[in-house]
């Protein structure tokens, strides 16, 4: 399986080729060789390395060091960012070893495997023996055009099959967030998990519960961004790791009766992949409102297409969105984006009773995604739909420069706004403005009064 060079990120070689001229052994290493060998373009290069973070920090003036549980250096080209970590072994390996007692945050015992913490520094092959899936313990020698093999990667690659390095059942224990990235793995590459691998997690997904928050919402993004969304669903509903991250979700896909729902997502998914796969990179509001809408779809609007009330809708979409929302640990920021987009999904259909001042609409900071929503529920819309949709585009042009999705308001965006996420019109600014104290204008002029 030969690596085209010229498909190599230049900046990641210059990382290996100067730790490897100060005298440290430097590899490319994980998902950018499993990548470049299957053929597929790495969306990242990660190098690994015998030089510690100082030693790393000590050769790149553009290096920072990062992390607690798993300390690396990130270095910057740029927006670019090269990952460059020190060659690891097994902390739990190592305590054993060494007939010495688990750290404290590590657990106690065979009941507890769960690794808190990941600094214990060791050879290439300790490294390599130490990562997840095979698939992803693979070594890429620069200067030696080889690939280094440790754990078998190269024939379970060839077999298109995620397995873990090791036991699973001890694999998963260490760390639960594997069952994720296993599932993501088969679903993006198009693999099939190794039948051990698969027992394991069906035996070990309710240890998820046992990591941070926020580690699980951002695997649970990437399964969602990762250009196979709907595999990704079709995986975490076979393996029962969905009941255990989003009960909610898996409860409206069941719901004896109520197929429409669940086709729709299913649907929403397949449009998500295509955009993914065109270049375009949903947010994670944007995520969140897709597991969402097909819910509430139908209820947002009556039969004729009109919008429902503007406080039916709001109370129908905080009734359906806020267990999955909560059950998903979602930041209040997206939260609160994610409703403001649902909102205005009422207002983007054909309707007998349009509402006015369409372009106070277009120029809030979440429009884009808003729309983005309407047509991932319309894959196939019709000319009244279709015609509506290039209205909306239309005057997002018009417009002139649109703000970017994600900028301007923080968790509290809807202050100033009513339920239909419209901003509420202000009031006229009072002639002459208010007067210091002291019978002092303002510094402004009098026409910067303080209702402004």
């Amino acid at each position: 399986m030969p690596i085209p060079q010229d498909q190599i990120d230049p900046d990641a070689a210059k990382v290996v080729r100067r730790l490897a001229r100060n005298g440290f052994a430097a590899y490319l290493v994980g998902g950018c060789v499993r990548d470049l060998l299957l053929g597929r373009r790495p969306k990242d290069f990660d190098v690994a390395t015998s030089a510690t973070p100082p030693e790393i920090k000590s050769l790149f003036r553009n290096c920072r060091i990062i992390g607690r549980r798993f300390r690396l250096a990130h270095i910057f080209f740029g927006q670019k960012i090269i990952e460059t970590s020190t060659f690891r072994a097994n902390p739990r390996e190592v305590e054993a070893d060494d007939e010495t007692p688990l750290d404290a945050e590590q657990g106690h015992g065979d009941n507890e495997l769960y690794i808190r913490r990941d600094n214990v520094f060791g050879s290439a092959e300790e490294d390599a023996r130490r990562r997840d899936f095979t698939i992803n313990g693979l070594f890429y020698d620069l200067d030696g055009d080889k690939v280094i093999d440790y754990v078998e990667g190269l024939p379970d690659l060839e077999r298109r099959t995620v397995r873990t390095i090791g036991d699973p059942d001890v694999r998963f224990r260490e760390d639960p967030i594997r069952i994720l990235r296993a599932l993501k793995f088969a679903a993006r590459l198009n693999f099939e998990i190794e039948p051990a691998t698969y027992a394991a997690i069906l035996t070990h997904k309710g240890e998820i519960a046992k990591c941070a928050p926020p580690r699980v919402l951002e695997e649970i993004y990437r399964l969602l961004r990762g250009g196979a969304a709907r595999r990704s669903l079709e995986l975490l509903q076979a393996t029962g790791v969905l009941t255990v991250l989003v009960p909610e979700l898996q409860r409206l896909l069941s719901r004896e009766g109520d197929h429409v729902g669940a086709e729709r997502l299913i649907q929403t998914l397949d449009a998500i992949d295509a955009l993914v796969q065109g270049g375009y990179t949903p947010s994670n509001a944007l995520l969140v409102c897709a597991l969402i809408a097909p819910f509430v779809f139908d209820q947002l609007f009556d039969g004729d297409g009109d919008a429902q009330k503007s406080r039916d809708s709001v109370a129908i979409i905080e009734q359906l969105a806020e267990p999955i929302v909560q059950s998903m640990r979602v930041s209040r920021r997206d939260a609160e984006r994610a409703r403001q987009i649902l909102v205005a999904e009422r207002r983007l259909g054909p309707s007998k009773k349009r509402r006015g001042r369409p372009m106070a609409l277009v120029r809030r900071d979440w429009f884009a995604e808003a729309l983005t929503l309407f047509e991932l529920m319309h894959p196939h819309a019709e000319s009244e739909i279709a015609d509506e949709i290039a209205r909306w585009h239309r005057l997002m042009r018009e417009g002139g420069e649109h703000p970017q999705p994600g900028g301007g308001r923080g968790p509290q965006g809807a202050a100033g706004e009513d339920a239909d996420g419209e901003p509420r019109r202000r009031r006229r600014r009072r002639r002459g403005g208010r007067r210091r104290r002291g019978g002092e204008p303002s510094r402004h002029g009098a026409s910067d009064s303080a209702d402004g």
